[in-house]
């Protein structure tokens, strides 16, 4: 669907403060433009929990493996996607995806911001932008935001206005999900501003206080609060209820992302240590933080690492936070083992997804959204065949998790993993592993390893239950199992 909107950018603030009252009063008042009272219809919602999915493709079905909520990302809604001339907006894929997610009952998701358009990025022929091969320039800001953070900042301004209020529209909202979530710029960190790192594709070409300017305008579009260039916000909210997500940089895989995350909450890492380069404009002091709700990376693992290493990367960053910060919920709303090819043995992929969570469950994560369900070549749990062992084990891992609640944090003792947890029914239960262990070809090892005789029952990632010998030890490999007083007590 393509929309004309003549003269948003002139009169932008006005505009914002006009329509966003019209709908925060239908949101108490009205619906579907009707002046009598009534309650918006949103989808059922599921337990809010842990588990996040990106899926990229539209004839796709609806997974049945267990998620809470959906990042928009991999599909064709970035603003270059979008904003297809000034003012004028293709949403057709954004409505496509929030209609499949309401008819799924998932609602508040995450929209993520990137893809300048071509018509107006400062370097419209730069191949070396993400996504160039469709649309060239789209890590070069607009002429209208300097390098220090003032300017009008108008470009973005007009688009982040129009695509909230198009997503926030009273009607809209009674077949489409609401967007929850909006993340200011997808790994920012693949930056030559802010990183001396040669990478293949750049995301953005832009300074700390650029980052931090347009962050504040997208927090003060959309709720109606914080402050821009140390101004109080004067908007109404188009979506009070709305968080803000920071942009994401790439967990600890490499190339001072751990300096860029903590330069845009704080600008305050060492500049010797490879976070802040003399051009940089790191000058922002703790607007960053002040500016997003939650604390938000993307915590892949380096190619052929295990699983269990998101235990420490997850501590390395909490460690840089401020009190204020280790308060807000700690999100990775991109992450797998990455590429396939790097993990080629399904059953190992089967574990690693389960390890993954249940170590970042323990961890602290809020929200961590894998990367990807559908796609071929990322972390595949879904292919036209059906779920793959990691997409079966995914979902094993969901039930034992959902509703749960955990004793201390998982721990290991030498090799072998352990989690012990209450299970939403309210049964005790353990979760056991033993990264010695391998897989390989179609076979795993294991090794006897004593249990509590409270223990009768296990279950494997396939949710299959077994009993436990009567001689008090079970065979643990490399796939995790839930121990379980009975089969009846397992989820």
């Amino acid at each position: 669907m393509l929309i004309r909107l003549e003269n948003l950018q002139s009169g932008a603030a006005a505009l914002v403060q006009l329509a966003a009252t019209a709908i925060i009063f239908c949101l108490t008042g009205c619906g579907g433009g009707s002046s009598t009272s009534q309650t918006i219809r949103r989808p059922p919602q599921v337990q809010p929990n842990l588990f996040g999915l990106h899926i990229l493709f539209p004839a796709t079905p609806l997974p049945t493996i267990g998620f809470s909520g959906a990042r928009l990302w991999g599909i064709p809604t970035r603003w270059n996607q979008i904003e297809r001339g000034p003012g004028t907006y293709d949403f057709s894929a954004l409505d496509n995806f929030l209609a499949r997610m309401y008819a799924g009952g998932i609602n508040d998701l995450v929209y993520t911001f990137g893809g300048v358009p071509q018509w107006a990025s400062t370097s419209p022929n730069d191949p070396s932008c993400d996504g160039a091969a469709e649309i060239p320039g789209g890590c070069w800001l607009p002429d209208d935001i300097n390098l220090d953070g003032s300017g009008t900042d108008q470009t973005w301004i007009t688009f982040v206005t129009a695509i909230a209020q198009h997503a926030n529209d009273p009607t809209y909202l009674q077949t489409h999900s609401h967007i929850g979530y909006w993340e200011s710029w997808n790994e920012w960190y693949r930056n030559p501003v802010v990183s001396t790192h040669q990478w293949s594709s750049y995301s953005l070409h832009a300074t700390y206080a650029q980052m931090v300017r347009m962050t504040e305008d997208m927090r003060c579009i959309i709720t109606g609060t914080g402050s821009v260039n140390g101004n109080p916000c004067s908007l109404t909210a188009i979506d009070a209820s709305a968080k803000v997500v920071s942009p994401s940089d790439g967990g600890l895989v490499c190339c001072g992302s751990p300096q860029v995350f903590q330069n845009f909450l704080y600008c305050n890492n060492d500049p010797t240590q490879g976070g802040t380069l003399p051009n940089a404009n790191c000058n922002t002091g703790s607007r960053g933080s002040a500016a997003v709700d939650i604390i938000n990376s993307h915590f892949y693992i380096p190619l052929g690492m295990p699983a269990e290493e998101l235990s420490s990367n997850a501590a390395s960053y909490q460690a840089l936070l401020s009190a204020s910060d280790l308060a807000k919920p700690l999100w990775s709303d991109e992450g797998s083992w990455g590429k396939n090819a790097a993990l080629p043995d399904l059953d190992v992929e089967a574990s690693w997804v389960a390890r993954y969570y249940l170590v970042g469950w323990s961890s602290g994560f809020a929200q961590m959204f894998w990367y990807t369900y559908d796609g071929a070549d990322n972390g595949t749990l879904w292919t036209p065949s059906g779920l793959t062992p990691a997409g079966q084990a995914y979902g094993t891992v969901y039930k034992w998790i959902v509703g749960s609640k955990l004793g201390a944090p998982c721990s290991a003792n030498g090799s072998v993993w352990t989690c012990n947890l209450t299970l939403g029914n309210g049964n005790p239960a353990e979760v056991i592993w033993d990264t010695s262990q391998s897989c390989s070809n179609g076979n795993c090892t294991t090794a006897p390893q004593p249990v509590s005789s409270s223990w009768a029952n296990y279950q494997d990632l396939t949710g299959t239950n077994n009993n436990i010998a009567a001689s008090g030890s079970a065979q643990v490999g490399l796939k995790p199992i839930l121990l379980t007083p009975s089969a009846s007590a397992a989820p």
